[in-house]
């Protein structure tokens, strides 16, 4: 039987960031790297500049003025927004040959756009915390579903089955069939790509949040986005009754229940727009 960090050790020679973001990163955490240093490994990869340019840009950032350089966009955003949004277009295009029977590449990306756009609003409203972090922690929280789909997909559709068949999580039934759960997976390749260690624990642990110990509120602001994702793409409506949320989670965000309605209309609103600007592939039918 596979475990999690044997399944990713199989995998991680398919799933490689690419060499601009690996050299971003080596370059941000050098002690001697200065702004041009960063602006210049990203000015380099044609590709890198246009989608971050064309992000920056956008609506989600409502800049107040357009950003037409690197260079800029890293004087307005900072070098840690600027390398988790190169981050979050690498690990997408890490992925974009990936495809089998079981499930739609778009439409699991959106499923981690809006993720993603939940997270940041939520994080805004806990105010004092940074954005782009939980941003990225949504976008990739359910990545380890990519690996078990692609290297175990008769499993991995078992425990889909039996999730529906016992209404149960989906976690839940992956171990019941696998052993481990998704979010073991994506946390396992994180470590195997040296993503910062606040990403690792928020993707192992927003399924189980009273688990986290260090990034405690981040991790709970990706349950929360989580849940409201599920109901979203299921066309469930937000309340207490509907929303799985663990009560920790609302405990340690300050958040409630009742602001999510508002949060959800804003989401709606954002989360097609910035799906068109990550990524490319066709739609499901």
């Amino acid at each position: 039987m596979h475990s999690a960090q044997n399944l990713v050790k199989e995998s991680v020679e398919l799933i490689s960031l690419p060499d601009v973001y690996i050299r971003l990163r080596n370059v941000i955490n050098s002690p001697d790297t200065s702004m041009a240093d960063v602006a210049e490994v990203i000015a380099n990869d044609p590709s890198a500049t246009a989608r971050l340019l064309k992000l920056v840009n956008s609506s989600f950032f409502n800049l107040a003025s357009k950003v037409d350089t690197i260079t800029h966009a890293i004087n307005l955003l900072g070098t840690q927004q600027v390398h988790d949004l190169v981050l979050a277009t690498s690990v997408i295009d890490s992925f974009s040959g990936f495809s089998n029977d079981y499930f739609n590449l778009y439409d699991f990306w959106f499923n981690g756009v809006y993720c993603a756009v939940t997270a940041r609003l939520l994080a805004y409203y806990c105010k004092d915390l940074d954005t782009e972090r939980p941003f990225v922690a949504g976008l990739l929280h359910n990545i380890g579903h990519l690996v078990t789909y692609q290297k175990i997909p008769e499993e991995s559709r078992s425990a889909l089955e039996l999730a529906a068949h016992k209404n149960i999580s989906v976690y839940m039934a992956e171990r019941e069939i696998l052993g481990f759960d998704y979010a073991q997976v994506g946390a396992e390749l994180m470590r195997e790509w040296q993503l910062p260690r606040s990403l690792q624990e928020i993707t192992e642990f927003h399924i189980e949040p009273e688990k986290a110990s260090e990034f405690q509120l981040e991790t709970a602001i990706i349950h929360i986005a989580s849940a409201m994702t599920q109901n979203a793409i299921a066309q469930i409506p937000v309340s207490s009754e509907t929303l799985a949320v663990n009560p920790m989670c609302w405990q340690i965000t300050g958040l409630s229940v009742d602001n999510m309605p508002e949060v959800k209309k804003e989401v709606d609103q954002q989360a097609s727009m910035l799906m068109n600007l990550l990524f490319t592939h066709k739609k499901s039918a």
